[in-house]
């Protein structure tokens, strides 16, 4: 399957199901509630602390259920899985301790290049002097490890074991298999396409309150259904 055959199957998934999408967006609606309690109530604390627990909650849901998503698409399904929010949150903690562990590694390499480019702990012309180099290396390891952890997140939804996703040598064998090109390619096309969806959407997001939710039905539902499947489907390949 070429990517224009991927990008066309995980565009057309969201739509498999309208009832579904529109649930996976109102969750993801609930998942925002932090913006959305804050353009109802201003800077009330207690209400505002309310909006972050929710939002908390709901988004680690959300990062499990994209687990099931991911699956959908490794099995080449058209089903849209329902929630299970027990099991999506338990899941959510998985993702987010497999994320940890991947992107940690980046943050040491990224703070060892500071300072051996002398950006901490020097003056200023110094730091201006190395920020454009260590900035370049910085960036292509974190797109190294953030294509790591995708991968990683695919394994984790075949076997739902953290000792699969962490086994860096498999990872690193799935993506040579796929081929690093392949992904990046694919993650450039789905920027593009979400990014010229954000800005059509923009004209509604001006809307007080309701144009916040309206994008995060549409919009947020669209892209995790979207991208997560589309992740899948490269993993199958």
């Amino acid at each position: 399957m070429g990517l224009g055959d991927i990008l066309s199957k995980s565009i057309s998934y969201p739509f498999s199901d309208l009832t579904k999408f529109l649930i996976v967006g109102l969750i993801f609606v609930i998942s925002d509630m932090d913006g959305i309690f804050y353009g109802l109530f201003g800077s009330n604390s207690f209400m505002a602390i309310i909006g972050i627990i929710i939002a908390i909650v709901f988004s680690v849901i959300l990062s499990g259920y994209s687990i099931d998503v991911i699956k959908r698409g490794i099995d080449n399904s058209n089903e849209i899985p329902d929630f299970d929010f027990a099991n999506n949150f338990v899941e959510g903690i998985k993702v987010l301790i497999i994320g940890l562990v991947y992107f940690i590694i980046p943050i040491i390499i990224t703070l060892v290049l500071l300072f051996m480019f002398g950006a901490i702990g020097a003056g200023l012309d110094k730091m201006a002097g190395s920020l454009g180099i260590w900035a370049i290396f910085a960036v292509i390891i974190f797109i190294i490890f953030g294509i790591f952890a995708i991968i990683a997140e695919a394994r984790f939804a075949i076997s739902r074991s953290i000792g699969d996703a962490l086994s860096i040598g498999e990872v690193f064998a799935d993506v040579k298999r796929i081929g690093i090109l392949n992904i990046i390619l694919f993650l450039i096309v789905v920027s593009i396409l979400l990014i010229v969806l954000a800005l059509i959407l923009s004209v509604v997001a001006i809307i007080p309150v309701i144009g916040i939710v309206i994008v995060d039905l549409i919009l947020g539902g669209f892209a995790l259904l979207f991208v997560n499947y589309g992740v899948g489907l490269i993993y199958s390949e």
